[in-house]
């Protein structure tokens, strides 16, 4: 190991990281870093000793060993980072852990008495968190004209240099310009046949004449001549035109007209969300659609991805990236769940499903960051397996079948749970694998008893009397021990 390279105010930061996907946080983890850090730390510590250890392990940490010694002459500052990170855990720890982390920090200060050490419990939020995060990037984009405000700038690029900003030196759009984007690529709608007309027919007029133009917010932004220069760019409104625009420049490179963009400057995230929202509020657009950029929204479509399923979270994004319709979950459809399974209230799902989460009120008691993350990804997971029996029912009517999902969801999640009304502990806990086909044709058929006394109508599954008799014969059959489906995982 060659250390010459570092001459003075020589820092050492070392990782140590034990990261486990099943059950929460618990002390067997801490304990084995206790016993590393006691046994492979230790700079005078013989490694033929500690056959427990693995080789990978020991050469990693001889190497930090080689070169604290190494570096001894220039005192170096060090920092140890333990990191327990574990993909199911929540937020809280439990005292006992706090009081095994004390223990580990005394162990590294015994070794290492003028280190700083720190130790981080990483659980399932803040590791989605981290998977997001994104190096700074910056872009430059040429203009023609420019007129400069307080945190803003409102410029004419012209088309061929705008479409340059929108592409990678391989000529792919780069993606990453249009994650803020509430939704994606709408294909071929009106919107978009008339912008194709602009670009294409209409060259005796500008194109920014006739053309709402492009908001981008980045955390920087400065005009230089005549080319602005943006921090961390996001487009939040005008993907349409720009995908257009992109799809113009793939033959066209002699295009003399504008495009009109507004480009603001903010770090706050308040700010650009509201800026967001109102940028995409000036034509008509379901309100699911303008939670898009929520951080509990991006949260879940991380956890939807480790279970192998893709949230409409930007409407269309996995369309256009042809993922299968039946793995691709909507806002909507994650709104009418949770509150089916939250809040017992499966008729409320069946009976306003976009405006189901419209006023503050009603989106905070079904999206809300103090829920466990697995809740939701056990609710998509729940419906999609309940919708794919369902239709498979060639016996039920559409309309029925329409009226008996979440119900019928409600039904078989209680069961599985072992306890009705439900909570969000025991929806995030639930074995959802462990349901079956089987299972789910019990439920309906349990369902379809209820739903039949009521007159099997529209007005039954709407209205409020079915989901209080559902949860009345749910109690009745877990109180009486009658058989069940499914088991919880401890945690």
């Amino acid at each position: 190991m060659d250390i010459s390279p570092f001459k003075r105010d020589v820092r050492i930061d070392l990782h140590l990281i034990q990261s486990k996907t099943s059950g929460g946080f618990s002390e067997g983890p801490i304990n084995k870093l206790i016993s590393i850090s006691r046994h492979l730390l230790n700079l005078t510590a013989n490694y033929d000793e500690f056959s427990q250890y693995n080789q990978a392990v020991k050469a990693a940490l001889d190497n930090f060993r080689k070169a604290y010694r190494g570096l001894a002459s220039k005192f170096p500052s060090l920092y140890i980072h333990y990191h327990y990170a574990s993909q199911k855990a929540d937020a809280s720890v439990h005292n006992n852990l706090r009081l095994k982390a004390d223990e580990l920090e005394s162990v590294a200060k015994e070794l290492f008495p003028d280190a700083e050490v720190n130790v981080e419990f990483l659980g399932a939020r803040r590791l989605l968190e981290l998977a997001r995060r994104r190096p700074k990037t910056t872009y430059e984009l040429r203009v023609s004209k420019s007129f400069n405000a307080a945190n803003s700038l409102v410029v004419l690029s012209p088309l061929k240099y705008y479409a340059s900003f929108l592409k990678h030196s391989d000529g792919r759009v780069r993606a990453d310009l249009f994650e803020s984007n509430v939704r994606d690529f709408q294909g071929n709608t009106e919107v978009n046949a008339e912008i194709v007309n602009t670009l294409d027919k209409e060259k005796s007029v500008d194109f920014w004449w006739m053309n709402n133009g492009v908001t981008i917010i980045g955390t920087k932004a400065s005009l230089n001549g005549d080319t602005v220069t943006v921090e961390n760019p996001q487009i939040v409104n005008g993907l349409q035109t720009s995908t257009q625009i992109a799809q113009h420049f793939r033959e066209q490179s002699d295009d003399l007209r504008s495009v009109m963009v507004k480009i603001i400057s903010s770090e706050d995230e308040e700010t650009r969300d509201k800026i967001i929202k109102a940028t995409n509020s000036q034509n008509y657009i379901q309100p699911a659609t303008l939670r898009a950029t929520d951080k509990i929204q991006r949260d879940i479509e991380e956890a939807l991805k480790a279970v192998g399923l893709f949230y409409d979270r930007r409407k269309n994004f996995y369309k256009n990236e042809g993922k299968s319709a039946e793995r691709i979950v909507s806002i909507s459809l994650m709104a009418q769940s949770v509150m089916t399974l939250l809040l017992s209230r499966p008729d409320a799902a069946r009976a306003r499903p976009s405006t189901l989460i419209k006023k503050d009120t009603d989106y905070g008691k079904v999206f809300s960051q103090k829920m466990p993350i697995a809740l939701y990804s056990n609710a998509a997971l729940l419906i999609g397996h309940v919708d794919r029996v369902i239709r498979a029912r060639t016996d039920l009517r559409a309309r029925d079948r329409t009226n008996l999902r979440f119900y019928v969801l409600l039904w078989i999640a209680s069961v599985a749970a072992k306890h009705a009304p439900l909570n969000a502990i025991s929806i995030a806990s639930l074995d959802v694998k462990s349901i079956t086909n089987n299972d789910i044709e019990e439920a309906i058929g349990e369902v379809w008893i209820l739903y039949e006394q009521l007159g099997a109508s529209d007005q039954a599954a709407k209205g409020s009397e079915f989901p209080k008799l559902i949860i009345s014969k749910l109690e009745e059959k877990l109180t009486t021990n009658r058989s069940g489906i499914g088991k919880i995982i401890r945690t």
